[in-house]
């Protein structure tokens, strides 16, 4: 039997309980979600569905009933193979919202959200990302998911950001280079990888204080 991506019901559905009362009030939303189950995707070491679902939700959430915990637990692994999939197919990556920062710094655009979500995938196997002969390239792919997230304060991403045009060029870079990370790690060892031009920087920099998540409004 073909695999069958979550339909538009499916995903409104997961996505409406990731934002309701049922759920820890900094429960990753879907956008911060697919973020984190992009990253865990792109590590070339498994993660087990159990220890991530447990970062997702932040605590248990409050089923109604067994039928919609399995529910739920159903579509958040089929997002995860959904995920597996369109990275195995190295058509362009889907971002599941619009490439752009928020216009207040007080406020996070989606985009901020899912790149806050796949840093927080990349920073819980950290040693996997790091630990070849392409760690360099790596880290500099790295960069435009840490111009988006809004979890940088080093100077060369303030660099970037105080640049409108250079910050949009980085982060419109972004679903090329999700695909460009996933064959550097996964499936092309030897692949040369098309890199930001850039300066080399790791993913240790300095984050903002606090836990990658927000707050659910």
């Amino acid at each position: 039997m073909s695999h069958q991506p979550l339909d538009d019901l499916e995903l409104e559905t997961l996505e409406d309980f990731l934002e309701s009362d049922s759920v820890h009030e900094e429960c990753q939303n879907f956008v911060m979600a697919h973020g984190f189950l992009t990253a865990l995707s792109i590590c070339p070491a498994a993660y087990p569905p159990k220890n991530w679902m447990e970062i997702i939700f932040e605590q248990a959430p409050s089923f109604s009933n067994e039928k919609q915990e399995k529910q739920i637990i159903t579509l958040l692994e089929r997002l995860h193979l959904d995920i597996q999939k369109e990275l195995e197919s190295e058509d362009e990556f889907i971002i599941p919202c619009e490439l752009a920062l928020a216009d207040s710094p007080e406020e996070l655009s989606e985009l901020q959200e899912w790149a806050s979500g796949f840093m927080e995938g990349v920073f819980l196997t950290e040693r996997f990302w790091f630990e070849n002969d392409k760690e360099d390239a790596i880290a500099e792919l790295l960069l435009p998911f840490m111009v988006a997230s809004d979890l940088f304060e080093d100077e060369e991403v303030s660099q970037i950001k105080s640049n409108q045009k250079l910050t949009q060029s980085c982060i419109e870079q972004i679903p090329e280079v999700v695909t460009d990370l996933y064959l550097a790690l996964r499936t092309e060892p030897e692949k040369k990888v098309n890199k930001p031009s850039h300066n080399k920087k790791t993913a240790n920099n300095k984050k903002k204080a606090g836990k990658s998540k927000n707050k659910k409004k």
